[in-house]
């Protein structure tokens, strides 16, 4: 009987390639296998960290993805994503493509795909965003408008 219960099954053995060597067996233990695993897919994109001891003050534009766990005041216009982690301050106006919130965002935010508020999550500021979730528990202060983006938009930043 095997681990977990399961009946043990001997390995098959296949004959070695030309010109390999063969494997070294210790004697009474079966050889051991290789993982089978396929290599994980190598991330194409980056993210930027901002982490719970750091205050930026100034503009911040880029095209990646960004988490503020920190402070950030002045203006962020991104062409990726957004999220304030629960213990991040946001004190600017935001562009990014989506905008997910579970600290705090004092500002008015403009997305192209959706404002996403947790729970946690508290916004002082106007949305515009063709897609706003407010989850149960998060605060919002302001107005929103779920209009259709207006033609020539194209990416935040860019109008």
């Amino acid at each position: 009987m095997g681990i977990f219960g399961k009946a043990e099954t001997k390995p098959v053995q296949q004959a070695p390639s030309p010109g390999t060597p063969p494997a070294a067996k210790a004697p009474g233990k079966a050889p051991a296998k290789a993982p089978s695993r396929a290599p994980a897919p190598e991330s194409t994109t980056s993210q930027c960290v901002i982490g719970p001891k750091t205050v930026v003050k100034g503009d911040i534009s880029g095209d990646e993805t960004v988490l503020v766990e920190g402070t950030v005041e002045g203006t962020l216009s991104i062409t990726r994503d957004l999220r304030v982690g629960a213990g991040g301050r946001v004190k600017a106006t935001v562009k990014a493509q989506s905008i997910v919130v579970a600290g705090e965002i004092t500002g008015d935010c403009h997305a192209e795909q959706r404002v996403h508020l947790e729970a946690t999550g508290r916004l002082t500021g106007n949305i515009r965003a063709p897609r706003v979730v407010i989850i149960e528990g998060a605060t919002f202060k302001g107005n929103s408008d779920m209009s259709p983006p207006r033609d020539g938009g194209g990416a935040p930043g860019k109008s």
